[in-house]
C-alpha cells in the first residue's frame, strides 16, 4: 500500500479529481488530505487575541476562495477510498471541544501551522489531551515555513513551529501518535534524535531537504540503523521504521517528489522492507489500514 500522508487541497476547479487522477496514476492508494488555512487568522496573536493593524499604504489581500475543512469532508465523501481527511486546526484559537467535533465529523487527525505560541506552550496541553484520548494523529508543520506577500497581515513566525518544541509533547501524551512534516527543515539533526528515541514520532521528508541534502547526509543523520537495540526507541525500530512518505506539492509535482524519495533508496540501497515501509506501510498500521494483499 502506498500512502501519500502530506497532501493540501487547492481551491483551483478540478483539483481535486487532478489529485485523485495523479493518485491512480503513481498507484498512491490513498492520502491523507487538509487545506492550507482560511486565512483567518490575521491578526491573531498569543491566545487568538487580535492584536495589530494592517501596515500603513498595505492593502489587505484580495478575498479569494480557499478551501475549507468542509471542502475535506466532501472530498472524502466523494472518493472514501482514497481521501483521509485531516482537520485544518488554528492552534491558539481553537479549542478542546473543536478536536471533538472533528473526531465525531469523520475526521482521521489534525493538521497544525502557525501556532500562536510555541508549539510547547502549556495553554495547548488540553488539546493535546482531547487528542489522545480519542486517537487523533496530529501532523506537525516543521521548520521554516513558506512566505507570500500577503503575510504581511499575519502572524507568522517560523520560530514557534522548532522542531525540538515537539520533545516536551512527545514525552507527556506518549500515546499521541505524532506526524511531523519536513524532518524540521533546517533542524534535521534534532528531529533524527527525537525519531531515534520517541516511539510516537513519525517524520515525512516533504519539503526541500530531498532536493539539496544527499545520501551520505541521511546515512550519518541516521546512523542508528545497525547500532544495538539500546540505542532506539523503546520499540527496538530503525529510522526507516519511523519515515512516512508525504508530497506537499501539487499534483502535477508530485510524481518528481515521489521520484525523489525513489532516487534516495537507490543510492541508500535501501532494502525493499524499509522501502515499503517508508510509501506506506507505517502508515497504514498507524492510520489502522488493511495491507493490500
Amino acid at each position: 500500500m502506498i500512502i501519500d500522508t502530506h497532501v493540501h487541497l487547492g481551491s483551483a476547479p478540478g483539483y481535486l479529481e487532478e489529485l485523485v487522477h495523479m493518485a491512480a496514476r503513481l498507484k498512491i492508494d490513498k492520502f491523507c488530505l487538509f487545506t492550507a488555512g482560511s486565512g483567518k487568522l490575521s491578526f491573531f496573536g498569543p491566545g487568538g487575541a487580535k492584536v495589530g493593524t494592517p501596515r500603513a499604504n498595505t492593502p489587505e489581500p484580495a478575498e479569494r476562495r480557499r478551501t475549507t475543512n468542509e471542502d475535506v469532508l466532501k472530498a472524502q465523501r466523494k472518493y472514501p477510498d482514497v481521501v483521509i481527511p485531516f482537520y485544518y486546526f488554528r492552534l491558539g484559537v481553537d479549542g478542546p471541544r473543536v478536536v471533538e467535533r472533528a473526531h465525531r465529523q469523520g475526521f482521521r487527525g489534525l493538521k497544525l501551522i502557525n501556532p500562536t505560541r510555541n508549539y510547547n506552550d502549556d495553554s495547548y496541553y488540553p488539546v493535546w489531551e482531547r487528542c489522545e484520548d480519542l486517537g487523533m494523529i496530529t501532523l506537525f508543520h516543521t521548520g521554516i515555513v513558506g512566505r507570500g506577500p500577503q503575510q504581511v497581515h499575519f502572524d507568522v513566525d517560523s520560530s514557534r513551529m522548532k522542531v525540538i518544541y515537539l520533545d516536551r509533547i512527545a514525552r507527556r501524551f506518549q500515546k499521541m501518535t505524532m506526524f511531523v512534516a519536513h524532518l524540521g527543515n533546517p533542524d534535521h539533526w534534532e528531529a533524527g534524535m527525537m525519531c531515534r528515541w520517541h516511539a510516537n514520532m513519525y517524520f515525512d521528508l516533504s519539503g526541500s531537504t530531498l532536493k539539496y541534502k544527499k545520501a551520505p547526509f541521511f546515512r550519518e543523520l541516521l546512523w542508528w540503523e545497525k547500532q544495538k537495540v539500546r540505542y532506539r526507541d523503546e520499540l527496538g525500530r530503525g529510522p526507516w521504521e519511523k519515515i512516512l512518505f508525504g508530497t506537499d506539492v501539487t499534483p502535477a509535482e508530485m510524481p518528481e517528489t515521489m521520484e525523489d524519495y525513489r532516487k534516495l533508496f537507490r543510492a541508500l540501497r535501501l532494502p525493499r522492507k524499509y522501502q515499503d515501509a517508508v510509501m506506506g506501510g507505517t502508515a497504514a498500521k498507524l492510520l489502522g489500514l488493511a495491507e493490500r494483499k
